[in-house]
């Protein structure tokens, strides 16, 4: 591994790699990062506390680590404070990248030894044979939930695109399609964007928040955490209302820790579900907006819901 961190902010990453059984290459302090990547041989995963370190530094430097990283297919895992999400995920934000908001010790380790996890075999020589045959049953099973829950998600808004097609036409509803056929199922269709209002969109959201204060003493916020769903439904109502939504905006939607909302915004992008745009008027800001096919997936949802609604 290789830390990113200035001497006074390194030893939690210190301590992380040495719990994660890691080899640590070498330690550079973020003056030295633009100097030492174009000469850095092999793919190390990278640690990098970025906590405190001055928002002009992160913007000079982390579009070079990101072009590295994506150069030499590695990863990295990066601790953040939450002041900084909309300036790192402006540069960073990707499956290779796994960004920590004020992370635990534990956070720090199980995130390190996921990214090992993920390197190529023969790279995982300079890890202990005790990391890696523990940290997989311990990792595995959370992560791939969070994917699981991804692709069904695609698979549903699919069948929602399809299923609003046939209700439209009054036809019987058939079997699912794929995310990349639903354009075609819309061709010649009506302007369906201009038939859903905002506050129809608001409504719903609305409708999903009484859950949690009626059933807040129940521990009701954790009990209906469905990150994936409250960040579509608001990135959708701020399309129709035509406001931008920051990646630190999206975060609050979510309705989780930053460290979650964050590693779900990364993982909807990947999937084409949402699109980053930087902030052409400030380099420490990106917004989100729903990819063209996502957009198309919650017109259609909204006006499903709407016809049963009042067909019921």
């Amino acid at each position: 591994m290789l830390l990113i961190a200035d001497a006074t902010a390194a030893a939690p990453f210190h301590a992380a790699i040495d719990a994660v059984g890691a080899r640590l290459l070498q330690r550079i302090g973020w003056a030295e990062v633009a100097g030492l990547l174009p000469r850095l041989g092999g793919r190390p995963v990278f640690a990098v506390e970025a906590r405190d370190v001055a928002a002009a530094t992160l913007d000079a430097v982390l579009p070079l680590l990101a072009d590295h990283l994506a150069a030499e297919e590695g990863r990295a895992v990066l601790a953040l404070a939450t002041a900084q999400i909309d300036l790192v995920a402006r540069h960073l934000l990707g499956e290779r990248i796994e960004l920590l908001c004020d992370p635990s010790p534990a956070q720090r380790v199980v995130a390190l030894a996921e990214a090992c996890r993920r390197m190529p075999p023969t790279l995982q020589e300079g890890l202990s044979d005790t990391v890696r045959s523990d940290r997989e049953p311990f990792l595995h099973p959370g992560r791939e939930s969070d994917e699981e829950r991804l692709r069904r998600l695609t698979d549903g808004m699919a069948r929602i695109s399809r299923f609003a097609a046939d209700f439209v036409h009054n036809q019987p509803v058939t079997g699912a399609s794929e995310l990349g056929d639903r354009r075609t199922r819309f061709d010649g269709e009506p302007a369906i964007g201009h038939a859903v209002r905002p506050q129809d969109v608001r409504r719903v959201i609305h409708r999903r928040q009484l859950r949690s204060k009626f059933f807040g003493q129940f521990g009701g916020e954790a009990l209906f955490e469905d990150p994936a769903w409250d960040m579509l439904l608001d990135l959708f109502a701020a399309e129709l209302e035509g406001v931008q939504v920051s990646v630190s905006s999206l975060c609050i939607a979510a309705g989780v820790a930053p460290t979650t909302a964050l590693r779900w915004i990364a993982k909807m992008t990947e999937m084409e579900l949402f699109i980053r745009h930087p902030d052409p008027a400030d380099r420490r800001r990106a917004f989100m907006t729903l990819s063209p096919r996502a957009s198309e997936a919650m017109q259609a949802y909204m006006i499903a819901l709407r016809k049963i609604e009042a067909a019921g």
